[in-house]
């Protein structure tokens, strides 16, 4: 792992991730797109490998996600390659740079969808206990629920920012200090197009962009008043101000959209199961025993130092 003293923007450059064969480097930014565009470099650069999967014992909510997993994406972080490597791969006219920026309205909501309304592994336990589901007669209010989400991430920001999901984009991509030669908006079909159609010319490749993470198939519209908008619109006001979004209007006030008796017990039952995962997860993992964690550790460190040349087997994904 090269250090800050040979790369003095390794602070800003932990979510990057390179596709060496492919002379891509990517910014992954959590809730736009990123599960698909994982998968379309880790396919055209043929480093995807799902003989791991059946090894993993992080908790994940549905099998795609686990291209999130270096050792099933095969990627490369940033910080993992030498400092030549990687001045080489920040300046170069060969390598392509890019990321893909959405919404900040509609990434906040599924950002809220996942993280909170799902209860998806690793949400803070303070994110949760801040936005309470709102009930009435014994029915969850998803629009006054999503209100409440944005009143907490506006008077109680920080305690969000643990999470990368609520992190502002411009806080993950820093396009002032990384030279990408590429962006994509998710909303333009045109440009995610011509993402794609790069990666395949550079992979000799004729692959699509597949789509995850489809969520609940609740719209934005759906729940969302000016109200709301406006407070989440200056929470994220770097995000406007930096990529050039326009902000949206909505109604002053909308119908309010209630589970029913039936989907509320789908919903609790379903976050019953993501609880239960992430339980046999932990338990799995004090399974392995002291010494097997001594081991694990061992490998990682070696692995760091050999920059992933060693030790980049199945017992290494979860660390």
């Amino acid at each position: 792992m090269v250090s800050e003293k040979d790369f003095a923007l390794k602070p800003y450059a932990g979510f990057l991730l390179v596709a060496p064969k492919l002379k891509i480097m990517y910014c992954p930014t959590t809730k736009v797109a990123c599960s698909s565009i994982k998968m379309l470099l880790a396919k055209a650069s043929g480093s995807y490998d799902q003989s791991r999967l059946d090894r993993l014992i992080s908790p994940h909510m549905a099998k795609s996600q686990t291209v999130h997993e270096l050792g099933v994406n095969g990627l490369t972080k940033l910080i993992d390659m030498t400092a030549k490597q990687i001045d080489e791969i920040l300046n170069s006219p060969e390598w392509l740079r890019v990321y893909a920026t959405r919404d900040p309205l509609a990434r906040a909501y599924s950002a809220w969808e996942n993280r909170i309304f799902s209860r998806a592994p690793g949400t803070p336990e303070r994110a949760i206990e801040l936005c309470q589901d709102q009930i009435v007669d014994g029915r969850v209010n998803i629009t006054e629920s999503f209100a409440l989400f944005a009143q907490m991430i506006t008077e109680r920001t920080n305690e969000f920012m643990d999470d990368h999901h609520f992190l502002p984009q411009s806080h993950i991509v820093h396009p002032d200090k990384f030279n990408y030669n590429m962006t994509a908006r998710v909303e333009n079909p045109e440009e995610m197009q011509k993402l794609v159609d790069e990666v395949n010319r550079r992979a000799g490749t004729s692959l699509a962009l597949e789509r995850h993470n489809v969520g609940f198939g609740i719209k934005l519209e759906q729940v969302c008043d000016q109200h709301t908008a406006n407070r989440l619109q200056a929470v994220y006001q770097m995000d406007y101000s930096t990529f050039n979004f326009a902000t949206r209007t909505f109604p002053a006030s909308i119908e309010p959209l209630i589970l029913s008796t039936t989907e509320t017990a789908m919903l609790r039952a379903f976050r019953a199961s993501i609880e239960r995962l992430q339980s046999v997860s932990f338990t799995a993992r004090s399974l392995t025993g002291f010494r097997f964690g001594c081991r694990q550790i061992y490998k990682s460190i070696v692995r760091k130092l050999s920059f992933g040349k060693k030790y980049n087997d199945p017992q290494n994904l979860f660390w």
